[in-house]
């Protein structure tokens, strides 16, 4: 396919590796952590995984930038680091059976692929060879087994034709491959750095939390992504619509609390005269002012115009 004219190839490799390591069932042969649960160390630039097995095992997986790898050359060096940075890992896993085993274990590296078209002649590629993904969104076989869905189905729509199939399937799956490589790199910052932060776990709230309440409109990102057959696509889509609501809401919540704080403690000529030389925004305040006789008036009429400047 790379060889053929006006075939798009884009092979991009990060610059963080990973190292498989192993914790074994505990001393009565049963799970050392919840079983039904992905564990996550997550340390900013690095993280620490650990994914269950049917021996009860667990398949635990350090991802980190192969700079950091380079400087754990001795057992000493990757003693300290586990002790330093996964001490309930290390006792987990075992000390010595975690030295020996990162020891012999060479980092692997990280890629992901991006081409179009899907299809040459009668030819046509599907999942990692048509969009192999880093790991961290857990889709790399779902979106190939999406692949040989849609393309049956297309093969039922177009009776069998591959002349209309082909093209079909590359301008269908095509803008969804790429849009999974891309969530799935995002997911590698989500799962590493941003559940560390405040905002993350506000933002799983309010998502739940309107999920909940219009469960046909407002899906998470992750429940569209993993649970539905939303397009990957169309996922990124409606995410970023949810992102431009929550910021008008924002937006509209904090500048009505500051327009009926000032409505409080300043009359209202006064407030008109001091917005109408301030910025856009003020003039914005200084015409509600003009068109209200009293507090309530002035924030339900803010309110009714406020959507027009959030943008």
């Amino acid at each position: 396919m790379e060889k053929k004219i006006l075939f798009d190839f884009k092979q991009e490799y990060i610059e963080h590796g990973y190292v498989e390591l192993e914790t074994p069932a505990d001393k009565s042969g049963d799970y050392a952590m919840a079983k039904n649960y992905l564990h996550i160390w997550p340390r900013d630039t690095f993280m620490l995984i650990a994914l269950p097995n049917l021996d009860r095992s667990f398949t635990t997986t350090l991802f980190m930038p192969f700079k950091q790898f380079d400087q754990l050359t001795t057992e000493t060096a990757v003693t300290n680091f586990f002790r330093a940075t996964f001490p309930d890992a290390v006792k987990l896993i075992g000390e010595n059976h975690l030295v020996k085993s990162f020891m012999d274990t060479k980092p692997s590296s990280l890629i992901s692929v991006k081409c179009k078209p899907y299809h040459s002649g009668r030819a046509v590629i599907m999942g990692d060879a048509a969009h192999a993904m880093v790991p961290f969104y857990g889709q790399g076989m779902n979106a190939g087994f999406l692949d040989c869905l849609m393309f049956h189905e297309l093969m039922d729509q177009y009776n069998d034709n591959f002349d209309l199939v082909l093209p079909a399937f590359t301008k269908m799956m095509q803008p969804n491959g790429e849009a999974i490589v891309d969530l799935a790199a995002y997911n590698y910052i989500e799962m590493r750095h941003l559940v560390n932060t405040w905002s993350y776990y506000f933002r799983k709230k309010m998502d739940n939390f309107l999920y909940r309440l219009m469960p046909n409109s407002w899906v998470p990102r992750y429940t569209m992504v993993t649970f539905t057959l939303t397009p990957y696509s169309k996922c990124i889509e409606h995410r970023d619509w949810q992102d431009k609501m929550l910021t008008r809401a924002a937006w509209i919540g904090g500048t009505t609390i500051v327009a009926m704080a000032l409505c409080a403690v300043l009359p209202l000529a006064q407030m008109e005269d001091y917005l109408e030389h301030s910025t856009r925004i003020g003039r914005t305040f200084s015409r509600v002012v003009r068109g209200t006789k009293s507090h309530l008036g002035y924030s339900q009429f803010f309110l009714r115009h406020a959507w027009r400047y959030s943008d």
